[in-house]
């Protein structure tokens, strides 16, 4: 088991998972831009389909309709990730 699968207890997270929760749990909120793109810091970083996956494990919460937030859950995983600009065209 990882430090990161540990630490998120046991959920293993895939690499756009890991991509968004690098953000998140450093403080960064996640807002759906038009579709299905979800947006940090201006750039795609995955679709709905993540953030969905993230919430269902604990880890984010809609802040609203359009936006979402770590939880503690998610907050806690922070020194699991070191932040990188999200990537072009994901």
């Amino acid at each position: 088991m990882s430090a990161t699968q540990a630490r998120s207890g046991g959920h293993k997270m895939s690499d756009a998972q890991k991509r968004v929760m690098a953000w998140m749990s450093k403080g960064w909120s996640a807002r759906q831009a038009h579709g299905c793109a979800v947006h940090i810091n201006g750039q795609r970083v995955c679709n709905i389909d993540t953030m969905t996956a993230l919430e269902r494990a604990g880890y984010v919460e809609r802040d609203s309709r359009w936006s979402w937030v770590a939880t503690d859950a998610g907050r806690a995983l922070a020194d699991s990730f070191s932040v990188a600009q999200p990537r072009q065209g994901v």
